[in-house]
C-alpha cells in the first residue's frame, strides 16, 4: 500500500484527522527504522511529549469523575490506567502495531508487537495529536481509547493496591473491624531513610514491611498481610 495510504487508513483507526500529516508519521517512527543514520528524527521526542500530556487528560479526568476519592487513591487509578500494559492494549485496539515503521531486523522479531514499542509509540501518538490539534482534540481522542477500562478500574486498584486488597477482604470476611497501619521504626540518613511499618486487624499483626517511605512500608505490609489472610482462608476450608 502507497504510504500516503496507509497514512490515511489509520487516520480512520485513530480516528482523528492530522492538519499536519508529518507529525503522524514522525510519531510511527521507531529508532531502529533510522538505525544507520542517526542524523534522521524518530519518534522518541514526542513521546516525552506525549507521556507529560497523557498524564495531564488522565489525571484531570480522574479529578473530575471522582470527586469524593482522596490523592492515593487517584494516583492507583492513574497508575493503572497509564501503566505500560494498558497503554499497549490501548495501542492494540487501534492497530498501532500494523503502522510502526521499523528496521528489517526489528520486524523479523516482530518487534512492533512488543509491549514497550506499542507503550512508545503510543505516547508519541498522543504528543503529534497534541501539537497537530492541542489539547481538547488530543483529550476527545484519548478518552475514546480509554473509554473500555473505566469500568475495570476497581478491579485494577485492587491488584495494584494492597491495601485496597487488605480493606476488600476485611469488609467482605470481617466487616466492621478496625484496620490499623503503624510504623514500629525509622532509620538511616535523611536522604536514605527506610521505615518499618506493621498492619493490624482487630489488633491483630498480619504483616510487616519495609520501605523507603511510610506509604511504601504499609504497601509492603499489606501485601504480606493479604497472602497471610488467603492462606487463613484456605486452612479453614
Amino acid at each position: 500500500m502507497h504510504k500516503q495510504a496507509k497514512l490515511n487508513e489509520f487516520e480512520l483507526k485513530i480516528p482523528y484527522k492530522f492538519n499536519n500529516q508529518s507529525l503522524l508519521e514522525l510519531s510511527l517512527i521507531h529508532p531502529s527504522f533510522h538505525e544507520h543514520d542517526k542524523s534522521k528524527p524518530t519518534n522518541q521526542r514526542l513521546e516525552f511529549l506525549g507521556d507529560s500530556v497523557l498524564s495531564l487528560i488522565i489525571t484531570t479526568e480522574l479529578y473530575k469523575q471522582f470527586p469524593d476519592a482522596d490523592e492515593g487513591v487517584l494516583t492507583q487509578f492513574r497508575a493503572s490506567l497509564i501503566r505500560g500494559e494498558s497503554l499497549a492494549e490501548m495501542a492494540e485496539h487501534i492497530g498501532l502495531q500494523n503502522f510502526i515503521y521499523l528496521s528489517p531486523a526489528e520486524k523479523n522479531i516482530n518487534g512492533h508487537m512488543r509491549k514497550s514499542t506499542l507503550e512508545d509509540a503510543l505516547e508519541a501518538l498522543i504528543g503529534a495529536i497534541y501539537l497537530d490539534g492541542g489539547i481538547e482534540s488530543t483529550r476527545k481522542v484519548v478518552l475514546n481509547w480509554v473509554e473500555k477500562m473505566w469500568d475495570q478500574l476497581d478491579k485494577n486498584i485492587s491488584q495494584h493496591n494492597p491495601k485496597g486488597q487488605v480493606q476488600e477482604w476485611v469488609q467482605e470476611n470481617l466487616p466492621s473491624t478496625k484496620i490499623k497501619y503503624k510504623i514500629i521504626s525509622e532509620n538511616g540518613p535523611d536522604h536514605a531513610k527506610k521505615f518499618d511499618a506493621e498492619v493490624f486487624i482487630n489488633n491483630k499483626s498480619y504483616g510487616k514491611g519495609t520501605g523507603a517511605s511510610k506509604k511504601e512500608a504499609e504497601s509492603n505490609a499489606a501485601q504480606i498481610a493479604i497472602m497471610s489472610l488467603k492462606e487463613q482462608v484456605f486452612h479453614q476450608d
